[in-house]
């Protein structure tokens, strides 16, 4: 036996050597290289589903805020807190309703009342010790966002007042705090201060959401670590788990906590069991093989060498290969030269192929996910997870038709789709199969052509997607919908609406219905009631309009969008909705109450659902409102010129406060003339409106609109300031030239005449301009004598304490009585027009204004006829005594700078 040396082994030797080490390497290598690959896969894997469950957890906080900012409305837009913060009574508001059981439905830890100027007016919180709590509410309402977002709204319009909310970091802990501008519920009345609702995340996140939450989640102080800062956007891992953190920031974009979702690694953690086993297992068979190889290159393969090298030899001299003499010379080297371009390492493949195929079935058999393998039409095998998953024993399932397992309407599923797809380039799809016992299983399919057993096979990787689903679909509802009609709430139906807008003006419609009444239900029964009112409206909405998408927009308003809007099928829509009118008209027995839930409802006309959706929605809400009491057991279509109406009213709405503060509603002046002389003694102040867009604007149509926004008192002290100015003008220029002082009637409504500050203006505006006793003559009207008469005569004494005369205006024409000349304190009765028009050719009217000019004077009153607007008319007025008269005839009502031209000098 040759001596054994290790630089100088021959080829037989070194054959076996290196064959045996080469194995033994390329198997731990290819070890080591596939654990790398597979461990930094479940390592991306990882990352992606720790992101994913950290934007979840930021979502869901979100979520929490803007549900909280939404349903802080219910309350800010509530009549009894709009009371609280107009009036003050903080007590009766507090017994009725503000115990820890408001803030535990409402899952709140703190509910502030604000004032415009920030004064806390009252306040709840879960605070035991009173001054603790008062100085918590003082620090919540003295953040500094919270200041300046009450600032910037002082600073702008009412209308343009909206809520705030977001996060804020106090006491060490994130709160959700929002701060909503109060209104009642009609949202007709200037804002009298803010609502404040606060959530305390630390005690509420994650615990009320753990269940759709896919990993633990947890808000870290930003103090808790010198170094957690840094931390925020990495990912820490360990063994057993992985973490990501991520910055929480307030409402002006600073950081205030951190969120640290942590999960646990449990593929790494069976990967890494796995590649032990593994390693261990081929560790033993490849030594072994390795060790078994060389015995028998170096006793039973290399015997042979002797033949093997003699035949390269000659081969290499027949293709001239030099060197080929010398000791170290390697046959196969030579032999390697020969047969490369021939074939190929075949050992290295297979040993490949059967490491592959030994990772293959690991994965087979371990993996989470389920798989089976289709050959033709039936399966041939199949994993535990699938088994588990689809509710089967191995036995049952082996040989049965794919088919079998899908359900009759998912296409995909089915095994000639299924094989089309693949071919097509689609290998991943939704389907629905069929457990055992045939139930539904929504699943992701994953499909790839393999071979198996030396045929062409379809393996499937199935992934359940039932849960996925589920928290899909939990999400969505608490998104999209309204917990207590279960219809759409306001984000989605507006969006849906303006969806049909853009996309088919013109084509469809929508029904309005309004339910007044169940703002008074709140107030007097309280929400429960409330609720079961609520429900009881949406049933009855839902049965006979359930085929269309239904949306409530606030309390009391519903709309239901029809997006066929054909001849046919708007009539449809008209019957159903007057048959739901119908039924609400009679009262109902809800939780023990009889309660009306009366509503009103209108039909946009498609004619004009091109228009922007708020646009639409005022002209459905004016509309609604402007029914009359016989309108509202049937629903009203609402074309172009009802559009025109409310769009017209609506402006007026929009620009009459401004128009008052501004004075671009002025009075012109209509003169009024002694009967027996013809001379002018003095004007009526009548308001007029020349609107930049409108134009000239009834007194008939403003007025009203006034008296609805409760703008009246306002206006008339802005008529009434303005003619004092100028009668002081006019007269001041008549004394000059010699002539006689004039007077000015002024009309006052009934709100401005019982006003509490009515008499302070008035002394303002006497004192102001100089106006001497006699010449401002204040008119009312009949129907302002009707209330207490000791009241209305104090009244009217305290106005003429301060130099004024009262006139009665329109008499006749009220509720009034002969007896009012007598009962009240008057100096001026005006007679009606209406009178005035018929003594020409009516023998009543005629001796009715001969009668009451009659008594007036021997009462001492000084009677006026207006409307007077012929010669005949002047006569028969001059003739019965009627002191003074007024109409067209002589004047009509002419702006001031009209009348200081004819009536300031001779």
């Amino acid at each position: 036996m040759p001596n054994f040396r290790l630089l100088t082994l021959n080829l037989r030797y070194k054959t076996a050597l290196y064959f045996s080490l080469g194995l033994l390497g390329m198997i731990i290598s290819f070890l080591f290289i596939s654990r790398y690959f597979f461990l930094y896969s479940l390592d991306e894997l990882e990352r992606t589903e720790i992101s994913h469950a950290n934007q979840q957890a930021h979502a869901v906080i979100d979520m929490m805020v803007n549900q909280q900012e939404e349903s802080s409305y219910d309350w800010a837009h509530w009549d009894e807190t709009y009371y609280l913060l107009k009036d003050g009574d903080i007590d009766a508001y507090r017994d009725r309703n503000l115990y820890i059981e408001s803030i535990d439905t409402l899952a709140l830890d703190l509910m502030v009342f604000v004032t415009l100027e920030g004064k806390i007016l009252d306040s709840l919180t879960r605070e035991q010790d009173k001054q603790q709590s008062h100085e918590f509410v003082k620090q919540v309402i003295s953040l500094p966002e919270v200041k300046d977002h009450i600032l910037n709204a002082n600073n702008t319009l009412d209308i343009h007042r909206d809520s705030m909310a977001g996060l804020f970091k106090i006491n060490q802990h994130v709160w959700s705090v929002s701060l909503t501008p109060v209104r009642n519920s009609e949202g007709d009345q200037n804002s009298p201060g803010w609502l404040v609702w606060g959530r305390d995340l630390n005690l509420r996140f994650p615990g009320d959401f753990s269940s759709i939450l896919t990993a633990n989640n947890q808000l870290v102080e930003l103090s808790a670590a010198a170094e957690n800062e840094s931390l925020a956007g990495k990912v820490n891992k360990n063994g057993n788990n992985i973490t990501l953190w991520s910055v929480l920031t307030n409402v002006s974009n600073q950081p205030i906590a951190l969120l640290k979702t942590d999960s646990q690694r449990p593929h790494y953690e069976k990967g890494n069991t796995l590649f032990l086993y593994l390693f261990a297992t081929i560790g033993v068979v490849a030594t072994a093989i390795a060790s078994s190889t060389y015995w028998v290159f170096k006793n039973r393969v290399a015997i042979r060498f002797n033949h093997f090298s003699q035949g390269i030899r000659q081969l290499a001299s027949q293709y001239h290969l030099e060197d080929l003499r010398s000791v170290t010379s390697d046959e196969l080297e030579v032999a390697t030269k020969l047969v490369e371009k021939l074939s190929e390492n075949t050992s290295i493949t297979k040993t490949q192929l059967k490491d592959s195929m030994q990772k293959l079935g690991a994965l087979y058999r371990s993996s989470s996910l389920g798989m089976l393998i289709v050959i033709e039409r039936n399966i041939v095998d199949i994993n535990q997870q699938a088994l588990d998953m689809l509710k089967y024993q191995r036995d049952d399932i082996i040989d049965r038709p794919l088919d079998s397992l899908c359900a009759s309407d998912t296409e995909e599923c089915h095994v000639d789709m299924m094989f089309k797809m693949v071919n097509d380039g689609t290998t991943m799809f939704e389907a629905q199969m069929l457990d055992s016992k045939q139930q539904v299983i929504d699943c992701s399919l994953e499909a790839t052509l393999v071979q198996h057993n030396g045929c062409n096979a379809l393996m499937l990787l199935i992934h359940d997607l039932r849960e996925k689903k589920q928290q899909a679909q939990l999400i969505q509802e608490l998104t999209d919908y309204d917990p207590i009609s279960g219809f759409c709430n306001r984000v989605i139906i507006l969006s849906a609406l303006n969806d049909l807008i853009r996309q088919s003006p013109n084509s469809f419609s929508f029904v309005y219905i309004s339910c007044e009444n169940i703002q008074q239900i709140s107030q007097l029964y309280g929400h429960r009631v409330f609720d079961e009112a609520i429900k009881y409206i949406s049933a009855s909405m839902k049965t006979v309009l359930g085929e269309y998408q239904i949306g409530r927009i606030s309390e009391s308003e519903f709309i239901v969008l029809v997006p066929d809007c054909s001849h046919s099928n708007n009539q449809q829509v008209v019957d159903a909705t007057n048959k739901l009118l119908d039924r609400l008209s009679h009262k109902v027995e809800l939780s023990g109450l009889l309660l009306n839930l009366e509503s009103k409802a209108v039909i946009i006309d498609p004619a004009i659902t091109h228009e922007p959706s708020e646009h639409l929605l005022q002209i459905a809400r004016y509309s609604a409102s402007s029914l009359p009491g016989n309108q509202m057991s049937e629903v009203v279509v609402v074309a172009e010129e009802l559009s025109s109406q409310a769009q017209t009213a609506m402006i007026i709405n929009r620009d009459l406060e401004l128009a008052i503060k501004n004075r671009e509603i002025i009075p012109y002046y209509q003169p009024i003339l002694n009967t027996q002389s013809g001379e002018v003694i003095g004007f009526e102040a009548l308001a007029r409106w020349i609107h930049p867009v409108l134009g000239v604007i009834s007194p008939a149509v403003f007025i009203p609109i006034a008296e609805q926004g409760k703008l009246i008192v306002e206006l008339g002290e802005s008529i009434l300031e303005q003619a004092c100015e100028f009668l002081n003008q006019l007269n001041k220029t008549r004394k000059q030239q010699g002539l006689n002082a004039l007077n000015m009637h002024v009309n006052l409504s009934t709100q401005h005449f019982y006003h509490a500050n009515l008499t302070s203006h008035l002394k303002q505006a006497l004192d102001n301009n100089c106006i001497e006793a006699g010449q401002l003559v204040i008119e009312i009207t009949e129907s302002m004598l009707m209330g207490v008469e000791a009241e209305t005569i104090h009244r009217i004494n305290e106005v003429k304490q301060l130099g004024t005369q009262l006139a009665l205006d329109d008499f006749g024409t009220g509720y009034a009585s002969f007896s009012s000349l007598c009962s009240f304190p008057l100096d001026i009765v005006k007679l009606d027009k209406s009178y005035i028009d018929q003594i020409e050719t009516n023998d009543r009217a005629k001796t009715l204004v001969r009668n009451i000019a009659s008594m007036a004077q021997e009462l001492g009153l000084t009677i006026v006829a207006e409307g007077v607007e012929t010669a005949s008319q002047v006569r028969k007025l001059k003739v019965w005594s009627i002191d003074e008269l007024q109409g067209f005839y002589f004047y009509k009502p002419m702006p001031k700078q009209d009348i200081l031209d004819q009536f300031s000098s001779l």
